[in-house]
């Protein structure tokens, strides 16, 4: 996407402007103003001389003075030339990418001054104002490829590789050595993508710069670290001579921290500006992911235990076993069954039944590994896939569970659990497995509740 001229207000600050006019009116005694590319009042004039003073009093020739100088924006050939009330009127075209943008404007000067001084004077105000927004060109690029890097970070749903492209854009947008990506997790800033960092490293809000940053919620730059920087040495062996750092704020809410280091020649007022729509690209991007990353994850978890739900379980089982008919290997079910529930929630109630729940999720969670899924299956019914795992791996499982029961109490309850174990061999369907796993469950529930049964 081609991203148009922008504005003088774009680049500058009004009060910038304003400031420039009249620091210009000080120095030569010169009238000065500025107008956008249609003719219309940016900065109005902050010194007249007696005779504009005079003449601007009088409607008639105050239009008069209107009329002039529009004539004047849409013939530009000569910069210095008589106004109709016979002082010198200049106009200097302020152009970006070749492209007018506005004018600068003087006018009554009085014939008095020498015309070569004014032409000197006149060619250095040019000079200046267009060499000054060539700098700026640059900048204006560097915001046009932002704006490219933004749309392909919003487009980007994989959590991981979105922080991965975040901390990649700043360091290149900004040339420095590298970048490191802090995420608040509600409580604390957590790196997760920093190079030369093999671990997670934490930061409370208002630790070091990039904690500051987060309490603050602007931007901080530090082209000198010193011992009075306080900053938090995250990289053993790695000096910091400067920095810049960005809060990542979506409608007011803290997500993060991007923090950038090592500059040659330091960081400069466009960094900040750089890194502020940086910030501003990752904060909506991150906030999108992390939409889509709570939708999905609500379209396969059970509401109550927060539990995978049985769709996705079946769905995981699936590929888990087209992987197992391509390369072989181990897999094993567990079906549970909570002893007694009815009874339980008749007793005491739903309320109790559903803490119960969530409870026994928690410690199936707990004793899992992170390849194992567990799942709420219906009702009382809970599953779990124990993927590279036998039947005497799944057994073990099963018995640290139980364990775990006999030393828990959930909503306030000793709670038993009956729990069926069933292994995949060969060409065996995923509802095949399960059912296995059920019916050896159901044969426990039959004989002895509370035991583990294996197909």
């Amino acid at each position: 996407m081609k991203i148009l001229p922008p504005s003088l207000t774009d680049i500058f600050d009004k009060e910038e402007l304003i400031h420039l006019v009249e620091d210009f009116s000080y120095k030569f005694g010169f009238c000065a103003y500025i107008l956008d590319h249609k003719g219309r009042i940016v900065v109005d004039k902050s010194f007249l001389p007696p005779h504009c003073k005079k003449i601007l009093e009088d409607k008639v020739s105050s239009k008069k003075c209107i009329e002039d100088t529009t004539n004047r924006l849409s013939n530009l050939d000569i910069l210095i030339k008589e106004c109709w009330a016979g002082y010198k009127k200049v106009v200097i075209p302020i152009k970006f990418f070749n492209k007018v943008i506005g004018y600068w404007l003087t006018c009554g000067i009085d014939n008095n001054f020498d015309e070569r001084y004014i032409d000197a004077v006149f060619k250095v105000t040019e000079s200046f104002i267009n060499n000054f927004l060539k700098s700026y060109e640059k900048w204006w690029n560097e915001r046009e490829l932002i704006v490219n890097i933004f749309g392909e970070l919003v487009s980007e749903k994989d959590y991981d590789l979105l922080l991965q492209k975040i901390v990649k854009a700043t360091t290149e947008i900004l040339k420095s050595d590298r970048t490191t990506l802090f995420i608040y997790d509600g409580e604390k800033l957590v790196s997760k993508i920093a190079e030369g960092i093999d671990q997670e490293i934490a930061l409370k809000i208002g630790e070091g710069v990039a904690g500051r940053c987060a309490l603050k919620r602007e931007v901080i730059k530090v082209n000198k670290v010193s011992h009075d920087t306080g900053i938090k040495v995250l990289v053993k062996d790695y000096k910091i001579n400067n920095l810049i750092c960005a809060p990542i704020i979506f409608k007011k809410k803290l997500l993060g921290v991007v923090e950038s280091f090592n500059k040659f020649g330091g960081f400069t007022p466009r960094d900040t500006k750089l890194i502020t729509y940086l910030a501003d690209a990752a904060a909506i991007a991150l906030n999108n992911a992390q939409t889509f990353i709570a939708l999905e994850r609500l379209s396969i978890t059970d509401s109550l235990t927060q539990l995978y739900n049985r769709s996705y379980f079946l769905k995981s089982l699936e590929k888990e076993i087209m992987r197992l008919n391509r390369y072989e290997g181990n897999l094993s079910i567990m079906f549970i069954d909570i002893d007694d529930f009815k009874q339980l929630n008749d007793k005491y109630g739903h309320t109790v039944g559903d803490i119960v729940l969530k409870e026994l999720a928690n410690l199936i969670r707990s004793s899992l590994r992170d390849v194992d899924i567990a799942a709420r299956f219906g009702g009382e019914e809970f599953v779990i896939m124990l993927p590279n795992t036998n039947q005497e791996g799944a057994l073990t499982t099963a018995k640290r569970l139980q364990d775990m029961l006999k030393v828990t109490l959930l909503a306030g309850h000793t709670i038993s659990v009956s729990i069926g174990i069933a292994s995949y061999t060969q060409g065996l369907a995923a509802k095949s497995i399960i059912d296995r796993a059920d019916k050896a469950m159901y044969k426990v529930k039959r004989t002895e509740k509370g035991k583990i049964s294996i197909w």
